[in-house]
């Protein structure tokens, strides 16, 4: 995990844009993104805690436009759950596994290759809920407000818009080692805030004041996966029955405030 310091780097803005979308596309060629969520029960907390809250806030048969949708896995089941879904991505590769998917199960009405900081061909206000997971993971601020506003230009009136991001202070834990034996190269990690990273770190903080200078309403502010990460090697030997205990545990606490900058990542999820 790890890019903020592009800003200071590079001074033309298409530039910096153009350095950023690269390291974007050269990471995903590199990771296998498919099968991610459903990898063990550590990595099925993120997916279980976001389909739960989209099953309390999204409205029945929406139109989506999913504009960081990966290999199509919220993009799908939201389909198939009757919503009327779009679907694009900046990685090409990743566009591709969608559309080998959808050959073998056509649910989506669109696909395409797309970045989120920049207009596509779909209408103004044409949107009830529009998906931005995954490109604050990766954007500088200047780009993040470019997605942002794409995100608003495309979202109706009274529409839902989730945003995901990565937690700095849950990102600071995980470059500890187990024996605490690099705290020179964590604390040049906090001081310069992993800017030789290809991730950006947010706090939550940052995130609210993000939705407050935009004049969006905060539905719900979580963590999807909570403190996961640390103990992924107990999670995963849990017995199914253990497991839906520490999700009951995981889905009443999610939101509390003095746990939300420990998950590793956050959703945010917001109305115009």
């Amino acid at each position: 995990m790890q890019a903020v310091g592009y800003a200071g780097r590079y001074a033309n803005s298409s530039f910096r844009r153009c350095i950023m979308e690269k390291n974007i596309i050269n990471y995903y060629n590199h990771y296998e993104e498919d099968g991610r969520l459903f990898r063990n029960y550590s990595h099925q907390v993120e997916w279980l805690t976001t389909m739960y809250y989209f099953d309390r806030v999204l409205p029945p048969h929406s139109r989506i436009f999913d504009g960081c949708a990966g290999t199509g896995n919220y993009a799908f089941e939201l389909a198939r759950r009757g919503n009327a879904v779009i679907a694009s991505d900046i990685v090409p590769r990743n566009v591709d596994i969608m559309r080998q998917k959808q050959m073998q199960k056509p649910l989506l009405d669109d696909i395409f290759v797309g970045d989120i900081c920049e207009m596509n061909p779909y209408e103004d206000h044409s949107f009830d809920v529009v998906l931005c997971m995954g490109a604050f993971y990766h954007l500088d601020e200047k780009a993040r407000n470019m997605a942002l506003e794409q995100c608003l230009r495309l979202l109706k009136k009274n529409g839902v818009l989730v945003i995901s991001y990565i937690n700095f202070m849950a990102a600071l834990q995980l470059n500890l080692n187990a024996k605490l034996e690099n705290m020179g190269d964590v604390l040049k990690f906090y001081s310069n805030r992993g800017e030789d990273d290809p991730f950006t770190y947010l706090l939550p903080e940052e995130i609210e004041k993000t939705a407050h200078d935009h004049q969006l309403k905060i539905l719900h502010h979580l963590t999807s996966d909570g403190t996961a990460y640390m103990r992924g090697e107990q999670l995963n030997n849990l017995t199914k029955e253990s497991f839906d205990q520490y999700m009951k545990l995981h889905l009443e606490t999610c939101e509390y405030k003095y746990i939300l900058g420990y998950g590793l990542h956050g959703l945010i999820i917001l109305t115009a």
